[in-house]
């Protein structure tokens, strides 16, 4: 039984599994690796800066600078 429930666990994790995107203003989001997984980085750098606009509309008209580390 506890394998049962440690393996569901595990399978509900992965499918809604996030990664954290720190803004420009310090506000921490967990961004879906479901929709990242279907993103080219190009696309996912573009959708985290638009992201980041919407989060700190205060510095939307900024120069901001998206670095994706992956591995």
């Amino acid at each position: 039984m506890k394998k049962t429930l440690l393996a569901g666990a595990l399978l509900i994790a992965g499918v809604v599994s996030a990664f954290p995107f720190r803004t420009s203003c310090g506000t921490v989001l967990q961004v879906s690796q479901t929709i990242a997984n279907n993103m080219t980085q190009n696309q996912l750098a573009n959708y985290l800066t638009d992201l980041n606009g919407e989060t700190c509309p205060q510095h939307a008209n900024s120069t901001v600078v998206t670095v994706i580390y992956s591995h």
